[in-house]
């Protein structure tokens, strides 16, 4: 077992964040620096760790840095962050801005950091990616209830039909799923992406078919909605791919 602590700050303090801080806080070799919970009061966290203002945390020296916020934070500050450490981002839909792809390409060539791409609510992502030369068309339907879209209760229907990058851009908070896939796969101009509302929906599912040369296969995932844009499952796939990066497996599809 290593002696080396490896440093991490974490920002949010959402249902993910807190499960990822649950989980980071019984590993050994493992230094919890900070949580970035702005008005947020999480349950279980040392009041020490919490700091209120991205400053605070961009002066902190960290090894590894897992946002778990929005994706607004990945466009101001994943340049920046990734200048100090490495940075694992669930809100990887910003990676659709080309933009911020292109900073956080720029700030990894730059400074020899890492950005890792978790899979989040989905999985397979290592066929996608293994596959991505042969694989001709990807297409990936998520069915959510109105409110786990940011829309009325009674929203219904589909709501979008299009490449993943302009889901990522219509829908930020609720398709990182499109996004995972997307980068670990064809992009996201290639990607084909749908969003369905149904109301009174209480699970989120997401539907990923694949076709290449050779292959072809389907993928379902379905988890029970924790009343937010996270299903049952997203926390623990959270904790997951933390642990596998803190491994040490040297992958960048977390």
């Amino acid at each position: 077992m290593t002696s080396i602590s490896r440093k991490i700050g974490i920002l949010g303090a959402g249902k993910i964040g807190v499960a990822i801080h649950d989980a980071l806080a019984e590993m050994e070799g493992v230094e919890l620096v900070y949580m970035l919970a702005g008005r947020r009061k999480p349950e279980g966290v040392p009041e020490a760790l919490i700091l209120t203002e991205m400053a605070e945390a961009l002066s902190c020296e960290v090894d590894l840095v897992i946002e778990a916020a929005v994706p607004e934070v990945i466009h101001t500050h994943g340049a920046a962050l990734l200048a100090n450490s490495d940075l694992c981002a669930f809100s990887c839909t910003a990676l659709s801005r080309p933009e911020t792809e292109h900073a956080v390409r720029a700030a990894c060539a730059a400074a020899g950091t890492r950005f890792f791409v978790p899979h989040g609510a989905v999985m397979a992502l290592d066929g996608l990616a293994d596959g991505r030369d042969v694989i001709e068309r990807v297409t990936i339907t998520t069915v959510k209830s109105g409110p786990s879209l940011g829309l009325a209760e009674d929203a219904a229907g589909p709501l979008f039909e299009g490449t993943a990058r302009e889901a990522c851009l219509q829908f930020p908070r609720n398709v990182n799923v499109h996004a995972a896939i997307a980068l670990a796969g064809i992009g996201f101009d290639r990607t084909q992406s749908r969003v369905v509302a149904e109301p009174g929906k209480a699970t989120m599912e997401h539907l990923i078919h694949v076709e290449g040369q050779g292959l072809e296969w389907d993928i379902r995932v379905s988890s029970q909605s924790l009343g937010g844009v996270s299903g049952a499952y997203t926390p623990r796939s959270a904790v997951g791919s933390v642990r596998r990066l803190l491994g040490g497996s040297g992958l960048s599809i977390a």
